[in-house]
């Protein structure tokens, strides 16, 4: 089975709906393949499509005048991607980069839509999906406002060991927004308290 089918099967059962016409879905899925460094998309150009990752990791970061990097958020396995700017025509506004050799599934969003005009189990769909990163981003905000740089490690670290391991150290500390010398002070004082 497709990443994408396999998400869609777990938003299903989350929104509580079965959805119509999956097979419209599965004749658009496009595999891309990515190698460390490759993008599947980058901020400035349109890119009208959700991703699934079905392997590999990739990050998603803004990128400053001065070309400084500011990480927002990783997706490995199974973690679906997108810019909702760039699903709604304009550019989008941030970068998905491959970390590890990737590949995603990608099915352009105009195709969801469609089928959200169609079928109030899409729409609802939908809805659980928007609510779902709503959740994510208000999190995120939060950890960042509330939370000191060692706390997010911490954080990171206890909820996500497998990824925090295939992370790289400059881009954690672009995440957790600290420099790479920062992080590694941080991570010496962690593995002294556990």
């Amino acid at each position: 089975m497709s990443s994408v089918l396999d998400a869609l099967a777990a938003l299903e059962k989350r929104a509580g709906v079965s959805l119509p016409d999956i097979e419209v879905i599965e004749r658009a899925i496009e595999p891309v393949e990515l190698r460390p460094g490759e993008f599947a998309f980058r901020q400035g150009e349109p890119h009208p499509y959700v991703h699934i990752v079905h392997t590999g990791l990739l990050k998603q970061y803004f990128t400053d005048q001065d070309g400084s990097e500011w990480i927002k958020s990783f997706s490995a396995e199974q973690v679906p991607f997108a810019c909702l700017e760039a699903l709604s025509g304009l550019p989008a506004l941030f970068t998905s980069e491959a970390i590890e050799a990737s590949v995603t599934e990608r099915v352009p969003f105009r195709q969801i839509l469609a089928l959200a005009d169609r079928h109030a189990q899409w729409q609802k769909a939908l809805g659980t999906a928007y609510a779902l990163l709503a959740r994510i981003k208000v999190r995120r905000e939060r950890d960042l406002l509330m939370l000191t740089a060692e706390q997010l490690h911490a954080r990171f670290v206890v909820e996500s060991p497998a990824l925090a391991e295939r992370i790289p150290q400059k881009d954690l500390a672009g995440f957790i927004g600290v420099t790479p010398v920062g992080l590694n002070r941080i991570v010496k004082r962690y593995r002294e308290k556990h």
